[in-house]
């Protein structure tokens, strides 16, 4: 399968990175300059996206395009920021699989709780794929089919979202309609959420520093005590048995018939000892400056009680990120 990398000219240190990963697995690569937000003209940014934003969504757009010209039937569209486990060379080699309805493949997980589908197998052992049905951030690695690039070349002209609203987000304004699925565990993984790697300039985020954090408004709170009758009351408590019955059916068939259940979607666990190496000889982030996406250093897997500052506000059932940490 063709693997395409998307590398700023002024990060030959990513480039490395990735190379030694990939030379590691035995697979090769072609290098897809990315479009440099900040020294390029790309158009003004709005309220929902950064010029910034914009020119990561055209560099995916500019992988898509060499898709197309290359003639294969899928390939795998990687950023230059993330860890590869071994498992991947596996999948690559033999993709067959993956399911046929598939637009998106996402390898690569952002640990947290999401809506999957009932697995199924892709060939990989101990791994599955299912239908993703709830919000994703992120976009470090995914398959992507020819078809699915003829559909967003044509119809995807501007990008007035970040790329990875549009492609995982169903509920922005802008998403781009396609057959998502979500590999189980992820053999991918963004270095800004390797804990051994959390204060290194190789990990940190380029975008962190020029995404627009857009909140959802929390619904103000009444303090005022109101009292009711004995009829309202009553009323009051069968919406609520109601409401409640109504829940539960709902659960019950995503559960039972559907398939759609909240899963954890852990890491393999596995990093290459090039991609540690480079990690760790690389340079450290100035004390002063925060990590990207701190992760603590104990093996326990946490959930955060405070909610996440991502955008759109957090999942349903998912208001925090669960936190792993991962040993090489």
């Amino acid at each position: 399968m063709q693997i395409l990398l998307i590398n700023l000219a002024r990060r030959p240190d990513r480039l490395a990175f990735m190379r030694s990963q990939l030379d590691a697995l035995g697979l090769a690569f072609e290098r897809i300059e990315a479009v440099d937000g900040r020294r390029e003209d790309v158009g003004p940014g709005t309220d929902l996206v950064t010029p910034v934003e914009i020119a990561c969504a055209l560099s995916h757009h500019k992988a898509w395009l060499r898709l197309l010209d290359s003639g294969d039937s899928h390939c795998l569209v990687l950023e230059d920021d993330v860890l590869i486990a071994p498992g991947a060379k596996l999948l690559l080699d033999n993709p067959r699989g993956l399911p046929r309805d598939a637009d998106i493949v996402r390898l690569e997980t952002t640990l947290e709780r999401t809506l999957l589908g009932f697995g199924q197998r892709c060939g990989l052992p101990a791994h599955k794929v299912h239908r993703l049905h709830s919000r994703q951030r992120g976009t470090a690695a995914y398959i992507i089919t020819r078809a699915f690039a003829e559909r967003a070349v044509r119809d995807l002209t501007t990008f007035g979202e970040p790329i990875d609203d549009i492609l995982f987000v169903v509920d922005s304004p802008g998403h781009f309609p396609s057959i998502r699925y979500q590999i189980r565990p992820g053999l991918c993984l963004q270095a800004d959420l390797y804990a051994p790697a959390r204060k290194s300039l190789l990990a940190a985020s380029d975008l962190d520093t020029d995404r627009k954090i857009r909140w959802v408004p929390p619904k103000p709170v009444s303090r005022i005590k109101t009292k009711y009758s004995f009829s309202k009351k009553c009323l009051r408590e069968l919406n609520r048995w109601w409401r409640r019955s109504r829940a539960t059916a709902n659960t019950l068939h995503e559960y039972v018939i559907v398939g759609r259940i909240w899963r954890d979607v852990p890491f393999i666990g596995t990093v290459l000892p090039a991609a540690a190496a480079a990690l760790a000889e690389a340079e450290t982030l100035p004390s002063c400056a925060p990590a990207s996406h701190a992760m603590p250093t104990d093996i326990a897997t946490k959930r955060s009680t405070e909610p996440d500052p991502v955008r759109w506000g957090p999942e349903p059932r998912a208001q925090g990120r669960a936190r792993f940490s991962i040993r090489s």
